[in-house]
């Protein structure tokens, strides 16, 4: 069922409870009032009838003779009855009703009584005089006001009905009204496709949900964009990666197989294939440690790690490698509290994170000093380090971290484009964020900010 009709449904069943809530207690109301006012008629013409007959004598003829008219006027099925204070009926021959003792000793308690006989109302009242006590009961059927409450009901009812209708055409006309930005959003979704994720939704002129909505999807749009794009860059790098060493191992093996050859020969072709094999290789298994990260970490345990230390430890194995290389630490105003230079990680990761800048800051640098800045604040920490190397164009810099892409001045060094973009994978799922910045010909920066009290 469609949102319109769903929610026409239901402030028509909302508006019929309200209304049915409503019109019941009207109705309660005048049904009430109808049998309050019959039993007053009642209860007057009890005081008629026991007027007509205990008073006759003690009235003037006049007033007597507009009694006795009044009395004259019966209400439909009107009865009546006269007892004496032995329960006996007197005056009335007809007696259409033998009332028991009980109800007449009520309704000498109670002065006045109402009660309710089948379909019949009927009312007592006790009525002392002269010739003695007496009780005075007069019965009849309210056929007047059975109908005015049957005329109120099939009102009520069929009004009812009417304001429903018109609820559910009014909610159908408001909900399609306020859901025409919702039904214009889906016609611009509908255009969008894989080829066209340029396009955007037109979020509109209100500051709603409605506008929100569009504001998100148009936000998760430019997301798939960038991911698609990445996706193209990725392939477009990778097919370069790949392409090279195995056309290189194509063209060997075809130029071998063209003539015999020598057995220092073959010796030589092999050797170009394993290595070239040996570059696929390292390839391949970088694009699955990329891919395997996250698992790497969800399966180890978080430790606390000290920043300054794990420099020092880096500094130690880059002097003792071959080839070497300076990583001149700098540490300016250190805290007193040893814990505001920890962070909490995976340590073999985050080393292997550091461990891609520094090499790639000394292979770019020719193995010149690289230097690593280090300091804290309230906020955090930031780790800098800085190379006086080739430097990256600014165009490259948005992409240096994509998967196999390499900067147009770095394709004369050896590299496939994968480290920096581990780099980034570790740095966030360390929370951690990491820039770039640099001027070719002058050097590069990597400044990697850590927050302070991360949920690692």
């Amino acid at each position: 069922m469609k949102i319109r009709h769903r929610l026409s449904l239901q402030f028509t069943w909302l508006s019929g409870i309200i209304l049915s809530i409503a019109f019941l207690l009207i109705y309660l109301l005048s049904a009430n009032s109808v049998q309050n006012s019959f039993y007053k008629l009642l209860q007057m013409r009890a005081l008629v009838t026991a007027q007509v007959y205990l008073e006759k004598d003690e009235l003037t003829k006049k007033k007597f003779l507009e009694i006795e008219k009044s009395y004259r006027e019966k209400i439909p099925d009107e009865s009546g009855n006269i007892y004496d204070q032995y329960n006996r009926p007197v005056f009335i021959e007809q007696i259409k009703y033998d009332w028991p003792a009980s109800l007449l000793e009520t309704i000498r308690k109670k002065d006045v009584y109402r009660f309710r006989h089948g379909d019949v109302l009927g009312l007592g009242i006790y009525y002392p005089d002269n010739q003695g006590d007496f009780v005075v009961i007069v019965t009849a059927k309210n056929v007047l006001g059975e109908q005015q409450l049957s005329y109120l009901r099939w009102m009520l009812l069929i009004m009812l009905l009417i304001a429903l209708a018109i609820t559910y055409f009014m909610g159908q006309w408001y909900a399609t009204k306020a859901l025409t930005p919702i039904n214009r959003i889906n016609r611009q979704v509908r255009k969008i496709r894989s080829n066209n994720l340029h396009m955007r939704v037109e979020p509109g002129n209100n500051k709603d949900e409605i506008n929100e909505l569009a504001t998100n999807f148009n936000g998760l749009l430019q997301h798939m964009e960038q991911a698609f794009e990445l996706q193209r860059t990725f392939v477009s790098n990778a097919s370069h990666e790949l392409r090279t060493p195995l056309t290189t191992i194509i063209g060997e093996i075809e130029v071998t197989l063209q003539n015999s050859r020598q057995p220092d020969y073959y010796v030589q072709t092999l050797n170009t294939l394993l290595g070239e094999s040996e570059k696929l290789k390292v390839i391949t298994d970088s694009l699955l440690q990329l891919t395997t990260i996250d698992t790497i970490l969800t399966h180890t345990n978080s430790e606390k790690i000290r920043l300054d230390e794990l420099l020092w430890e880096l500094q130690i194995q880059w002097s003792t490698s071959s080839p070497s290389g300076k990583l001149k630490i700098k540490l300016p105003d250190l805290p007193a509290d040893e814990n505001m230079l920890c962070i909490s990680g995976n340590r073999r990761l985050l080393t292997l994170a550091l461990q891609n800048i520094i090499r790639n800051s000394f292979k770019f640098s020719h193995y010149q000093e690289v230097t690593a800045l280090l300091t804290c604040s309230k906020d955090g920490i930031v780790l800098s380090i800085s190379d006086k190397g080739i430097g990256i164009a600014m165009e490259d810099l948005e992409n240096i971290f994509l998967p196999l892409y390499r900067a147009e001045n770095a394709h004369s060094f050896e590299g496939h484009g994968i480290g920096l973009s581990m780099t980034r994978k570790i740095m966030q799922i360390h929370q951690a964020v990491i820039t770039a910045s640099s001027v070719v010909g002058q050097g590069t920066t990597f400044n990697i900010f850590f927050p302070r009290y991360p949920k690692f």
